[in-house]
């Protein structure tokens, strides 16, 4: 085995701990927990021990079902640190679901923040929840239908606080390709399928995540996505391994959280870069008409200077203008949320190429990263300076990881720049999924290579460039395949668009399922002087907005004809987590919505 930097998770956090000790580690948003790095090993260490003395042993399944809060992780580790297994999952998701999770696992213990969540356990008799070896809450004080056997976190921390100082653990033998994790799938399939995570996948991550960004210790960095994802624990433990203060919020106080702490790195889907993008255009409205007009111009030319910049025509004048742009216009709208040395990570789906556009025009850098559940999180990365010259990319492969691009259905291996699915190699692979061997057996191949589901293709220099879901693949009537996400991509830089989904499989044309922007709709209705009828019904405006969309669409590279929106539906509901239409990372569950409004998807195409 390579000789890696940290050769567990445990390793990463006494290295971590060390360095850093007296420095805040975690947070609340309020500023009433701040925990040191000190603290934090030490209650690592008091953990391990209390849920050991609780009867929990190596290979153990816990399940631990809670929002973000400071102390997950130190739970997490301690109890990966006694060789058990963290099974995790947001208590924001349905219990529906969280019940398939708890059963599936075979968990002998269950950690949460939610009572009502206990409750239901035991009312619907879930399996093995009459055996569990303990159970923790880590809510504030509450009562409970049917338990008196619960554990309150404050108790315990009533105990660490009585705890006299003693030797903390120096060393564990723990194997690096023991199994910390099983992360389930959000279930966009039927059923969530549980990935067995490696010890040394996420302590790799980290160590190669490091090597793409340049993290300064004592810096800020607000966690965005659930930790009961992979790929947004690699970036908290990123930041945590660096030294950063890491504070934890509930999405609803996000914006509030950024004004007041003015953070210096983020960690974002793109659904929040679209959310964020729409926050800054309000911004430029409240700043008046002439601003907006001086805005639109100053957008226009910078536009074209992006274009000069990348075709790598250098224009003195060109680099004056954008330092003018950027200090009279950008900078104004820019600081109304972040201060101009902010990074985004950005993740969980690409980018559209407006938003990169968009983002790299008014000076707010971002770097793109790709991976899966089943890649421990993450595997691809640009840095800086790469997602600059390598635009509309998520990076390149990790050290250790191999990217292959191979033909869907004979498997045999592309040539760089030819679209294929997209496979990746290394030790960061998921050991395949819990229970389920069909579904291990569709997804590792040959070496162990993971077959992601993805379409997309490699440049000449190794860069990867993600397009859709293979599954995504619309099959028109008359034969033609669409890879609908690229077509969304370019609606969703629409202003009137909050959120798209676009169907037509085994149609004979395109058509959109659309939640607007109401108030966009009512400005465009007061200007066009019409009535705000309910959308389905005005049909100006869905004459207007069809020609809107196809307008935003025909910008795709390799536009073919037969891309365009024919008929178009206004949904009442946003996509949300709680409705089941969105994964906990805000993407799209396509089948569910589908599913949901099949009947208005019927509608569409009768004639």
């Amino acid at each position: 085995m390579k000789n890696y930097k940290y050769k567990s998770l445990f390793d990463l956090w006494k290295k971590t701990c060390d360095t850093y000790q007296d420095q805040v580690a975690f947070s609340d948003s309020r500023n009433i927990t701040n925990i040191t790095f000190r603290q934090a090993f030490k209650e690592l260490c008091f953990f391990s021990e209390y849920f050991s003395h609780l009867g929990l042993k190596k290979s153990d399944k816990v399940c631990l079902f809670a929002a973000n809060f400071p102390r997950w992780l130190i739970i997490e580790q301690a109890i990966i640190t006694n060789g058990a297994v963290c099974v995790s999952k947001t208590s924001d998701i349905s219990f529906k679901e969280l019940n398939f999770v708890f059963e599936n696992s075979d968990c002998i213990a269950l950690i949460t923040d939610n009572s009502d969540i206990i409750d239901y356990l035991y009312e619907n008799d879930c399996k093995n929840i009459n055996n569990l070896e303990f159970i923790i809450y880590t809510g504030e004080n509450d009562k409970f239908k049917n338990v008196d056997k619960v554990i309150f976190l404050s108790n315990i921390l009533k105990e660490l606080d009585n705890e006299k100082e003693k030797n903390l653990i120096t060393d564990w033998n723990e194997n690096p390709d023991d199994i910390a994790y099983i992360n389930y799938t959000s279930g966009t399939s039927a059923s969530p399928k549980g990935a067995m995570l490696p010890n040394i996948g996420m302590s790799y991550v980290v160590e190669e995540l490091q090597k793409f960004n340049k993290i300064k210790s004592g810096r800020k960095f607000v966690v965005t996505f659930p930790l009961s994802s992979a790929g947004g624990k690699s970036f908290v433990l990123l930041c945590f391994s660096e030294g950063c203060k890491v504070i934890f919020t509930r999405y609803k106080d996000f914006y509030t959280v950024i004004d007041n702490e003015k953070p210096d790195y983020l960690h974002c889907a793109p659904k929040i870069m679209q959310t964020i993008h729409s926050k800054l255009m309000e911004e430029v409205k409240n700043k008046g008409v002439f601003f907006s007009k001086l805005y639109k111009i100053a957008f226009a030319v910078s536009q074209i200077i992006l274009k000069l910049e990348r075709e790598k025509k250098n224009i003195f004048i060109a680099g004056i203008i954008k330092k003018i742009i950027d200090k009279n216009i950008y900078k104004q709208i820019r600081n109304k949320l972040f201060k101009d040395e902010i990074v985004i990570f950005v993740g969980s789906a690409h980018l559209a190429k407006p938003l990169e556009d968009f983002y790299e025009i008014i000076s707010i850098p971002l770097i793109q990263h790709y991976g899966l559940t089943e890649t421990t999180g993450l595997a691809v990365s640009n840095t800086l300076e790469s997602q600059k010259e390598h635009y509309y990319t998520v990076g390149i492969a990790f050290e250790g990881t191999t990217i292959r691009i191979i033909d869907p259905e004979t498997h045999a291996e592309l040539k760089p720049n030819e679209i294929g699915l997209i496979t990746l190699g290394g030790i960061e692979i998921m050991k395949g999924y819990y229970k389920n061997p069909e579904a291990t057996a569709k997804a590792l191949l040959e070496n162990n290579y993971l077959n992601t589901g993805d379409l997309g293709y490699v440049d000449n220099d190794g860069y990867l460039t993600v397009l859709s879901r293979y599954d995504d693949v619309i099959v028109m009537s008359n034969g033609y395949n669409v890879f609908t996400p690229l077509l969304e991509n370019e609606a969703k830089d629409s202003e009137y668009i909050e959120q798209i989904v676009i169907v037509g499989h085994g149609k004979p044309y395109l058509s959109a399922l659309v939640v607007l922007e109401h108030n966009q709709y009512l400005s465009w209705c007061k200007r066009n002087n019409t009535q705000a009828l309910e959308p389905n019904n005005n049909e100006e405006f869905k004459k207007f907005i069809i020609e809107h969309l196809n307008e935003k669409i025909r910008r795709k590279t390799d536009f073919r004809y037969f891309e365009k929106l024919k008929k178009i539906y206004f949904l009442n509901d946003k996509f949300t987590v709680d409705n089941g239409l969105l994964t906990t990372t805000l993407k799209t569950k396509y089948k569910a919505v589908c599913k949901k409004y099949n009947k208005e998807i019927e509608d569409l195409y009768k004639e």
